[in-house]
């Protein structure tokens, strides 16, 4: 998790000189996005857990909690837009030079997952299909069953994904298509990717038709769309740096 912050970091900081942005503030962006992200996330597992757990709850994990992950994404996002705002950074082509290094960082971060067993997939015999078996992994892991590696899945994905949005950001393209491009096409990903994953039980909503996952990942969709929808004149890079 770590490695995908600090590549995402570096990404960021590259591309901002690539936009032809302020890469000091782009920077500072990028930690307060991390930080603010990461505090929340852990609060809100607390929070959680609390009632039922007391001070326990201070030393577990936010592995399979997708509400308090939920909640550091979008306390990250305020965080973001607020600071943009106020150092009178261009709002789409900031978050364009973001797309890449979330492509890159939840690249790396579901191979954190794999390592961690959480995320896992549902039942299998493909050929490719893995097995859990420490005793270390997430709670609710399933241990010697073969199962989907939804996590590598995710991984390559996300790094295509990453691959993807360079080469739209190395070509003439409007302010926010690149982040549009980002979102719409990881919720689509994520979406469809939720049918393959175990845990869903977790996090489904009233009715069950329908899991908080996959909610975020429709949130996703729409926002690329209009992202695109209303995206600003073209940008050519000046492959700066």
């Amino acid at each position: 998790m770590a490695l995908g912050g600090m590549l995402g970091l570096l990404v960021c900081v590259r591309l901002g000189r690539l936009l032809s942005l302020d890469t000091d503030k782009i920077w500072n962006l990028a930690l307060l996005a991390l930080a603010s992200g990461i505090a929340v996330a852990r609060l809100l597992t607390v929070a959680v857990h609390w009632s039922r757990n007391g001070a326990r709850a201070l030393g577990m994990s936010m592995n399979n909690e997708p509400g308090p992950l939920l909640g550091g994404i979008a306390a990250a996002a305020a965080a973001s837009w607020l600071y943009a705002r106020r150092a009178h950074l261009p709002m789409r082509r900031s978050a364009d030079a973001f797309a890449p290094a979330l492509a890159l960082g939840s690249s790396v971060a579901s191979i954190a997952c794999l390592e961690a067993g959480c995320d896992y997939g549902t039942p299998t015999h493909a050929p490719w299909a893995i097995v859990f078996t420490s005793r270390f992994c997430a709670p609710g892991t399933p241990l010697g069953v073969l199962l989907h590696p939804t996590q590598i899945y995710a991984s390559a994905v996300q790094f295509g994904l990453f691959v993807l949005l360079l080469r739209l950001l190395y070509r003439p393209h409007r302010d926010g298509e690149v982040m549009g491009a980002w979102l719409f096409l990881s919720g689509v990903s994520n979406y469809f990717l939720t049918f393959l994953r175990g845990d869903t039980s977790q996090n489904e909503l009233p009715g069950g038709w329908l899991t908080l996952t996959q909610l975020a990942a429709v949130a996703m969709v729409i926002s690329g769309g209009l992202l695109w929808l209303r995206r600003r004149p073209v940008f050519e890079a000046h492959h700066a740096g």
